[in-house]
């Protein structure tokens, strides 16, 4: 198991995008977040902040599957961003979602002592 601080810290942007979605769906409106395009830019620019924040080294599965998930996070984050649409933002969150989560399990797969 090599879980580290980085992923504790990670955690907090997600669970803050994933709650301000949540109350984005319930009301139509939280905070700074007035429409999608709003929280499309919420979500991308805390997505980023995970990504800094709980990124290791890049090796083997994290190549093959968290690029192109984060590839596909940032385009369906223009897309929100460009057309306002409900569907790529629940889309956007997903995949933002799953990044976390399959850096995390890779994170506590990871045997101690390895990067």
């Amino acid at each position: 198991m090599q879980r580290e601080w980085r992923d504790a810290v990670a955690t907090v942007p997600v669970l803050f995008t994933i709650a301000l979605y949540i109350e984005y769906l319930a009301d139509g409106s939280t905070l700074w977040v007035h429409g999608p395009r709003a929280m499309a830019a919420t979500a991308l620019v805390l997505g980023l902040a995970a990504c800094v924040l709980g990124s290791w080294v890049w090796t083997g599965a994290a190549r093959w599957l968290s690029a192109p998930l984060g590839a596909a996070a940032l385009l369906a984050a223009v897309f929100t961003l460009v057309t306002g649409s409900g569907v790529t933002l629940a889309v956007l969150i997903a995949l933002v979602t799953a990044l976390w989560v399959v850096s995390t399990v890779r994170h506590v797969r990871t045997p101690a002592g390895r990067p």
